[in-house]
């Protein structure tokens, strides 16, 4: 952050009154019409998703932006560099080619030049890139130069998940694990919703039970995709078996009926219950069959026999 005193500049990106916040994207001004005087005001500004971003670019950040978008993000990567380091140059250019995939999972992707802040964060070298989930720090120990092995890095459920906690989601990443999970379980919500809230402090007390059965437990704050799957009222759960989904109907705050329901759901079989099913359409279909042969074939009744008078 700079400051100027110069009117002929200042009306060149059509500043009429002093004194102004301008904030350069790239080159492109974008004028503060708040309070100046509320520093909040202004710090939250200029951290909002809309203003900082920019296409295929990572976003800069300070120190205090970085403590701010700590405590707000749920899934962060901060790429910890030097700007006098020529290899962090080339590793930028790797990491700004996953940049858009990884704001479609969801995750926000932040660089910092500041050792203050890599010392406040426990970041021993430079280059690093650390991956903030809720705050806590998982370090990439991979080649920071192949920017495809670090977005499935990022995107990989081992990194994903967070013990005894059920992991928010949003649409991209749901559909990577359906794809890569054979069951799943959903739990549809609204922000803020007293049902919403209670329901899910149930459901967190039985997400490590769900672990124990290979069953991947997350949440998603999406109505509308809700109703893909058949939901109609929030908050809902949905358990998907290779991606075929069936609602649950029970009582969300009674956290032994669900984990019960999931797991009978879980070791049901609906393989064999198909082949029962088959198995006794042919039966069906033999007996009718030696059925409709046995009339074909009946032999026919003998001739009444002749009257007396006839003969």
């Amino acid at each position: 952050m700079v400051k100027i005193q110069d009117p002929q500049l200042a009306k060149r990106y059509s500043i009429k009154t002093f004194p102004a916040l301008v904030y350069f994207r790239n080159g492109n001004p974008l004028l503060f019409e708040g309070d100046l005087q509320n520093e909040q005001s202004v710090l939250e500004w200029l951290i909002d998703d809309d203003n900082r971003e920019l296409a295929d670019e990572i976003e800069e950040v300070n120190e205090r932006m970085l403590d701010r978008l700590m405590a707000e993000s749920t899934l962060l990567v901060v790429f910890f560099y030097d700007e006098d380091c020529a290899e962090c140059e080339e590793i930028l250019e790797e990491l700004e080619e996953i940049d858009g995939e990884a704001d479609m999972f969801g995750i926000d992707f932040v660089k910092i030049a500041s050792v203050e802040a890599a010392k406040k964060y426990d970041v021993v070298n430079i280059p690093s890139l650390v991956y903030f989930r809720k705050q806590v720090p998982v370090l990439y120990d991979g080649d920071l130069h192949q920017h495809d092995k670090i977005i499935t890095w990022l995107t990989s459920q081992d990194v994903f998940e967070i013990k005894n906690e059920i992991e928010e989601v949003n649409r991209k990443m749901l559909d990577k694990l359906l794809e890569e999970n054979e069951f799943i379980t959903v739990f549809f919500y609204e922000h803020n919703q007293q049902d919403s809230i209670a329901s899910l402090e149930k459901l967190e007390n039985i997400d490590s039970e769900t672990d124990n059965l290979d069953i991947t437990f997350v949440k998603m704050a999406d109505s509308r995709y809700a109703k893909k799957w058949g939901v109609t009222k929030l908050p809902a759960m949905v358990y998907f078996r290779r991606r075929f989904p069936s609602i649950y109907r029970g009582d969300l705050l009674s956290e032994d009926e669900v984990l019960e329901w999931l797991r009978k759901n879980r070791f049901r079989q609906p393989e064999l219950n198909i082949f029962m099913y088959a198995l006794i359409a042919l039966a069906v279909g033999f007996l009718l069959y030696t059925a409709f042969l046995l009339q074909c074939f009946k032999p026919a009744p003998p001739p009444p026999p002749q009257h007396p008078k006839q003969s």
